[in-house]
């Protein structure tokens, strides 16, 4: 017996004890063709199986499993031409189209991470302009409120000398009017002081030559 037969017949004792497997696959051994029945001089029903070609399980017997095929045709398939994992191949091109997805995931994350790392640094420079508009306008309303209180000093300021100037005003109309009242008093005083230094300067012009007549006739009579 030859050790292709043997191993098919341990592949078939082991397929016999799992019958209830869903699916098999064709072994990486060559392409494969599903017969009529349990002898490769049968009808093939379909021919050229590559490797990896996932089969349905459908019955089992004497080192042959029946199988429907992806595209519905059933027959049956030597055991030693099947394997029930994926063969070596295929897991690789499988693990490669994985690891082609993963690089090409990895790949958008960086891109994304790249795109969220630039949209950051734009919100933090937005976010700093803001503070510092921020900032001024705080400034600004300082600024504002302490001109409004200069505003009301000086509003208050000018009432307090509007009032002062006005009193001024009224203390300077009563100056004037007393200063006139005065003036015209002084003037008739000074008139009488004329008049009487005028009246008396006649006066004594008057009884001067009187009283010298008087001393000289004195004179003579002693």
């Amino acid at each position: 017996m030859s050790k292709k037969r043997i191993t098919g017949l341990i592949v078939g004792s082991l397929l016999s004890a799992t019958v209830h497997s869903a699916t098999v696959y064709i072994s990486d051994i060559q392409f494969v063709a599903i017969r009529e029945g349990l002898d490769n001089s049968t009808r093939a029903v379909e021919r050229g199986l590559k490797s990896g070609t996932p089969l349905e399980v459908l019955e089992q017997s004497e080192g042959y499993t029946k199988v429907r095929t992806p595209s519905g045709n059933e027959g049956w398939v030597a055991d030693y031409f099947l394997s029930e994992d994926m063969v070596s191949r295929d897991q690789l091109d499988a693990l490669q189209t994985r690891l082609n997805k993963s690089n090409e995931t990895r790949t958008e994350i960086a891109n994304a991470l790249n795109l969220s790392q630039q949209k950051i640094q734009s919100l933090n420079n937005i976010n700093t302009n803001l503070q510092n508009e921020n900032q001024q306008l705080k400034l600004k309303l300082q600024n504002a409120a302490e001109l409004s209180e200069k505003a009301q000093a000086i509003v208050s300021q000018n009432d307090d000398v509007g009032y002062q100037i006005e009193s001024l005003k009224q203390q300077a109309a009563a100056a004037v009017a007393k200063s006139e009242e005065l003036q015209d008093t002084t003037q008739q005083k000074w008139f009488m002081l004329g008049a009487s230094t005028l009246f008396g300067g006649l006066l004594l012009g008057i009884l001067a030559p009187m009283l010298r007549r008087k001393k000289t006739g004195t004179g003579s009579w002693s």
